[in-house]
């Protein structure tokens, strides 16, 4: 089956960018602990030897030992009981020991007890056995019986203490409960005084029934004007709408007299009042009505039997066929009639309102009367529930503070204290310092600190120490190879065929190969210029290198020194540096009179020249241009060693001119920043960086070894003297 080839997406992209920053942080904290172990022995030594004079440098100690327990106390409630003591005593405890106060009464009472013994400095500290309501006190000191005579003052001072301060808290705790014992008594005897006088001025045997008779009648009389009103109301809406009220009242009647609680009928008519219904129950007539609501309804029945024998002629006669005129006029004529009884209906409701309104405003003035007299019984009332509420309360908290101070009497004269010595102080006894847990301490405490300083210089630091930093510093940027670092003193000397140096020959191959199958995105580079940030970044020796390197693959390459202020690339070759291409730019010969054959075969070298002013301008200038274009057409590849980008002018002038810029970073000495810098210098140039070499990187990292495959090498075997290094360089 054939498998397709799956891309990484956004998420697998995403944790590989992680996996690459959690590497090239592991990466740099590797490199700095390989290389500043040193400084972590460092200050582990100095933490250790600070320790180690602490312990010796202390003078001789005597410790005496006592011990005390505590108990409990005192707990005020609705009784008085006794209970065990909480972390906070012991805190007290605690603290008040180890007090100023404390030592300063027990150093007196030493002086007075003891008058013989000469002073010294004694150290007091106290610990709670975990658990427990027991005290160690550990008494420290340079002279063995002082420190015990000290010790036991110290006890003796601390019982004593208590003991006063435990007289004074139930003297005064005694003090406030009489004090309040008396107050409470002089309120009860008033608030028993307040209700005799009520008593004797007011009708008590009304008050104590609660009965307030005023408050029942005025209910009653309130009920029957609500009543009132609610019937005035009804005959409002009878008076606006009488044909309605009637229709209702009709209702009613046909009903059983259920119709008092009907509800509205639909299409807008308005339901028969209950008020008025009631109203019209006590006048003569058939069901209670009047004459006129009698007549009313039974007009308005005969108005409807004529309208029905009206429509049943209709059916059968014209308009103007006289049963039907006499029908008509018999109709209106009874409409007529229904309209007077209807206003005759009207005017007794308005007469029965008017008598409502009288029967209102008469029940207004009852209520307003009773409502004071009721006010007042009630007033009354409450005020002979309050003061009897007083009376009693005010009883019982003097008879329960009375038995409490009864009973704090009888604890405070069985009460013992609270806290008591458990063993009194041992002899001193002198004491040996442990050695191990010092010596570790400070042994851990150098470390952890030395470790800290060098976090903080490595925040402080931004060289890369390994491809993995870099990559994920400058993401952005393709890199070309990685070139060892070689650990011989002096200079690095230039690559030779069969060189033996097999990790760095194949780093420089492996640069070869990636500018020669990089994907250009159209014509593959033919003048090449090495740059780098600032100097002393190797460039120089990578630059002679690739050109060697390229040389020996078959391709004819030009290398010329364009760092007219300090190039050195003739001392590399060990060529005159003059005369060179300073002179070819400023006219004074030919490009090609200045080239000179290397020991390289397909190597040509255009050393510096004489060093001369206002080199930019000449780079910029078209001769340059020119001579670019006939270098190209002569030679495969030429490769140019300029001056630092941060240092002077010239690359970021000349490298616009080239087809391809090569950026060298030297691991473990450059500063990010720098490189970042000049490399957005060039890209502000428009200049085509076709990538980056990184210089002097470890071979010890597993990232290096993996990638290149250290252990694939092995020494090369002695070959035949006339075989060349050519197959040799072809075959890499």
């Amino acid at each position: 089956m054939e498998q397709n080839l799956t891309l990484p997406g956004p998420a697998q992209s995403s944790t590989l960018s992680r996996i690459h920053e959690a590497s090239a942080k592991f990466q740099r904290y590797k490199i700095l602990l390989r290389r500043r172990w040193w400084f972590l022995l460092l200050t582990a030594s100095i933490g250790v030897c600070v320790q180690a004079l602490r312990i010796t440098g202390r003078p001789q100690e005597f410790r005496s030992l006592a011990k005390l327990v505590a108990g409990g106390q005192l707990a005020f409630n609705d009784n008085v009981t006794w209970r065990e003591q909480q972390a906070d005593f012991y805190g007290t405890i605690i603290e008040t020991i180890e007090s100023a106060e404390m030592k300063r009464r027990a150093l007196d009472r030493v002086r007075a007890l003891n008058p013989d013994v000469k002073d010294s400095d004694v150290e007091i500290r106290v610990a709670q056995t975990k658990g427990s309501a027991i005290f160690n006190i550990l008494a420290t000191g340079s002279e063995p019986k002082y420190t015990k005579i000290f010790l036991d003052a110290l006890l003796d001072e601390f019982i004593a203490f208590r003991q006063s301060i435990r007289e004074q808290a139930q003297g005064k705790v005694l003090q406030q409960f009489l004090t309040e014992v008396v107050n409470k008594q002089k309120l009860m005897e008033d608030s028993l005084e307040r209700l005799t006088k009520f008593k004797a001025a007011n009708n008590i045997l009304t008050i104590t029934n609660g009965n307030n008779l005023a408050a029942q009648f005025l209910g009653n009389l309130e009920a029957q004007r609500e009543s009132q009103r609610t019937t005035l109301e009804d005959l409002r809406l009878a008076i606006a709408n009488v044909n309605a009220a009637m229709e209702a009242r009709e209702r009613m009647l046909s009903g059983g007299g259920a119709a008092s609680g009907a509800s509205a009928p639909k299409g807008g008519e308005s339901a028969q009042p209950s008020g008025a219904i009631k109203a019209t129950e006590n006048s003569p007539g058939r069901n209670g009505m009047t004459m006129a609501e009698q007549d009313y309804l039974r007009t308005k029945s005969k108005i409807t039997a004529l309208k029905t024998k009206l429509d049943s002629l209709l059916i059968q006669f014209k308009q103007q066929h006289p049963m039907v005129q006499d029908v008509t006029e018999e109709l209106a004529a009874e409409k007529a009639l229904l309209a007077s009884y209807a206003e005759q209906i009207q005017q007794e409701m308005v007469t029965q309102m008017a008598d409502i309104q009288r029967r209102v405003q008469v029940l207004d003035a009852q209520i307003l009367e009773k409502q004071k007299e009721a006010l007042d019984l009630g007033g009354k009332i409450a005020e002979h529930d309050k003061l009897e509420k007083a009376a009693e309360s005010a009883k019982m908290t003097y008879d329960k503070l009375f038995e409490k101070v009864e009973s704090i009497q009888s604890v405070f004269n069985s009460q013992a204290d609270f806290v008591a010595i458990q063993e009194r102080a041992i002899p001193a006894y002198e004491n040996v310092e442990d050695w191990v847990m010092p010596i570790v301490v400070g042994l851990i405490g150098g470390m952890g600190i030395g470790i800290v300083i060098l976090l903080l210089f490595d925040r402080l630091d931004d060289r890369m120490n390994s491809y993995s930093e870099f990559q994920t510093l400058f993401p952005g940027e393709a890199v070309l190879g990685q070139v060892p670092e070689q650990r011989n003193r002096g200079d690095v000397a230039l690559l030779r065929p069969n060189d033996d140096r097999h990790l760095y020959a194949e780093a420089f191959r492996n640069i070869r190969s990636s500018i020669l199958f990089k994907n250009w995105q159209g014509k593959p580079p033919k003048t090449i210029l090495i740059t780098s940030a600032v100097p002393n970044e190797g460039k120089t020796t990578v630059t002679s290198n690739l050109a060697v390197t390229m040389a020996l693959a078959g391709a004819r390459v030009l290398l010329a020194d364009c760092d007219l202020r300090r190039g050195g690339v003739s001392e590399l070759f060990k060529l005159p540096s003059t005369p060179g291409l300073s002179e070819a730019l400023r006219g004074k010969l030919h490009w090609r009179d200045a080239v000179q054959e290397t020991s390289t075969r397909n190597l040509d070298l255009l050393a510096r020249g004489d060093v001369f002013d206002q080199t930019s301008e000449m780079l910029l200038s078209k001769t340059a241009e020119e001579m670019l274009r006939e270098m190209s057409e002569e030679y495969d590849y030429v490769i140019f060693d300029s001056a630092p980008v941060l240092v002077a002018d010239d690359t970021a002038s000349f490298a616009p001119k080239l087809d391809s810029v090569l950026f060298v970073v030297r691991m473990s000495s450059t500063m990010a920043r720098l490189s970042g810098k000049a490399l957005d210098l060039l890209y502000e140039r428009q200049v085509n960086i076709g990538g980056v070499i990184l210089n002097r990187s470890s071979s010890n990292l597993k990232e290096y070894t993996y990638y290149n495959y250290a252990s694939y090498y092995y020494a090369p075997t002695k070959t035949n003297p006339q075989q060349t290094a050519e197959p040799a360089a072809a075959k890499s």
